[in-house]
């Protein structure tokens, strides 16, 4: 059986949630709340196999929860259901720890197949983000491969870059002089084979080290 919790701030939602798996043998909800504080309560007195997170929640987003569930160390699978399927909300809730990424206009089968999946540690999207998903996911690993050929000392000067710093400060925040640092970023451009900052920005956002 796997046992379910639902952070979801309706109540007529998480109802139908329960109501839709009562007949199942194999999934069941134990626990519901729309307070994403109350969450590792939950999880330290209930035998929890999958946690079902919403994002827009009014206490607590479920961006943040995610977050605090990382870092408090629970290792019981997230999966995200949602109405938003923007790229960018699912980047950030993979990048905070969630394992799986669903819509809410999804079929019960869907549903079904995404939480067994995420019970068994097995990454899960919707069939309308996946291209989205897989593009992103191959996009950064190309990203990181580039971003290995760096040094510590160019990326920390990407870091500058990033945040708007130019030549002179760069120089004067890593105590280096500005013919250095013009240095670097010759090199850096050739390595990632770009001829912008604005490019190497992208780069180094996708390979996640920014």
């Amino acid at each position: 059986m796997i046992n379910i919790v639902l952070v979801d701030d309706h109540q007529l939602f998480a109802e139908g949630i329960r109501s839709m798996f009562s007949d199942e043998n194999d999934i069941q909800l134990v626990a519901h709340t729309d307070d994403g504080n109350e969450v590792p309560n939950i999880l330290d007195t209930k035998h929890i196999d999958v946690i079902i997170m919403d994002i827009d929640m009014p206490i607590m987003s479920g961006i943040d929860c995610i977050a605090m569930l990382t870092k408090k160390g629970y290792k019981q699978p997230i999966l995200v259901l949602t109405m938003h399927q923007s790229l960018r909300q699912v980047k950030v809730a993979l990048e905070r720890g969630a394992l799986g990424y669903i819509l809410k206009d999804a079929t019960k089968e869907e549903l079904h197949e995404a939480i067994t999946a995420t019970a068994e540690g097995k990454k899960y999207f919707h069939s309308k983000i996946n291209d989205q998903v897989f593009n992103y996911f191959s996009t950064r690993k190309s990203a990181q491969k580039k971003i290995e050929d760096l040094s510590e000392r160019e990326i920390d000067i990407i870091k500058c870059l990033a945040e708007g710093m130019n030549t002179k400060t760069i120089a004067e925040a890593l105590h280096i002089s500005d013919h250095t640092v013009k240095t670097h970023r010759r090199n850096i451009m050739h390595k990632l084979r770009v001829n912008t900052s604005n490019e190497v920005i992208k780069l180094a956002y996708e390979s996640g080290i920014i």
